[in-house]
């Protein structure tokens, strides 16, 4: 009987009257889109003000996600060296990620910014093998995290069993290299809006914050709390003689010096001018004097070497300290520190005073 019509018929056992679609290119196109996909998640998910680890984290997290990548490291390089980092990876003991001590030679950075292909060139032999044993993989890949021609970190990762397209690996490298380039400049402008920009140490403002929450703290939990209050002794003479530049060299290294005196828990901030404070958590009358006498003769031994002059650092230092005072606040005790130092450029200089002396003396 001749057909109806001229419909091309499918068997049920496969026999097709037309040649079926290859499955290769179609599982190939599935897998760059799975990782296409990966890739737009985790980079929806960056926010620079998260740790750069953890940034690291979320697209290696998106790289195992849309490549079956199950274990990689993200190696950055120091900017002082060619030491590699181990900064972030997924199912490696981290730990023994973050100690393994790499040292890239020239030549390996040189192939290594030459090409971005995943295939192994002879000097990266030596780090392949070296990763294989120090992270327990096999078979390791390497790839350059480059930006701008500039070498700044290498990925590493155990080869998968399947498919894996060298595009999306790529293309996850040039994000992870992207990312770290983007968090460093990030830290770079935050910590310029908490640091003074001459010095080095903290500004007024990031100061005052800390002073704030240091203040609620301690009466949360009923500790003592201490401020020093310093000024430099006849600091406009020194502009006045040797100019303003050599002014400004002179503080930065008595702030140099002066960020060295303190405990992890304190926090040193230049207050203005040739004004610098520090705040002492969870320190008493006694121990917030006896510091403040330590920076005094430290400071005091140090030189300064001007113009073949040789100039001594003297200071007025006054020191304030909350105990569970009713109704004393940040602003009180900045009060209270400062009305000390003044009392201490009274009484000659270069010494200390504290509020409570000033204070029985005013009565």
């Amino acid at each position: 009987m001749t057909p109806l019509n001229n419909k091309k018929t499918i068997s049920i056992f496969g026999n097709l009257s037309e040649p079926p679609i290859a499955a290769e290119p179609l599982q190939s196109a599935m897998t760059l889109n799975k990782g296409l996909m990966a890739l737009y998640h985790a980079s929806a998910e960056l926010q620079f003000s998260k740790p750069l680890p953890a940034l690291l984290k979320t697209i290696l997290k998106g790289l195992k996600s849309g490549t079956d990548i199950t274990k990689a490291a993200v190696f950055i390089k120091e900017d002082s060296s060619n030491n590699l980092i181990g900064l972030s990876a997924i199912g490696l003991f981290e730990k023994k990620v973050s100690e393994t001590n790499v040292f890239l030679t020239i030549e390996e950075e040189t192939e290594f910014l030459r090409t971005v292909s995943l295939t192994t060139k002879s000097h990266q032999e030596r780090l392949t093998r070296l990763f294989e044993k120090e992270l327990d993989i096999k078979s390791a890949g390497i790839i350059p995290l480059e930006i701008r021609d500039r070498l700044i970190g290498l990925l590493v990762y155990e080869k998968p069993a399947g498919l894996l397209h060298e595009e999306i690996l790529i293309i996850f490298s040039r994000q992870a290299a992207l990312t770290i380039e983007n968090s460093k400049l990030f830290a770079k402008v935050e910590d310029m809006a908490l640091k003074d920009t001459l010095t080095g140490l903290y500004n007024r403002r990031y100061f005052q914050q800390i002073l704030d929450y240091e203040i609620n703290r301690a009466k949360r939990y009923k500790q003592p709390i201490s401020l020093l209050f310093l000024d430099v002794d006849h600091f406009k003479n020194i502009n006045d003689t040797y100019g303003h530049s050599t002014g400004d060299l002179f503080l930065k290294q008595i702030a140099n010096k002066f960020s060295t005196l303190f405990r992890t828990t304190d926090l040193a901030a230049r207050y203005a001018g040739d004004e610098f404070v520090a705040i002492l958590p969870a320190t008493n009358q006694e121990g917030s004097s006896l510091l403040a006498h330590r920076v005094l003769e430290a400071l005091g031994e140090q030189l300064i070497l001007i113009r073949g002059n040789t100039l001594q650092v003297s200071v007025s230092i006054g020191v304030a300290t909350y105990e569970n005072q009713e109704g004393l606040g940040s602003v009180g005790l900045m009060a209270q520190a400062d009305k000390a130092m003044y009392e201490a450029k009274k009484q000659g200089r270069n010494c200390v005073r504290r509020f409570e002396e000033v204070q029985t003396v005013s009565a």
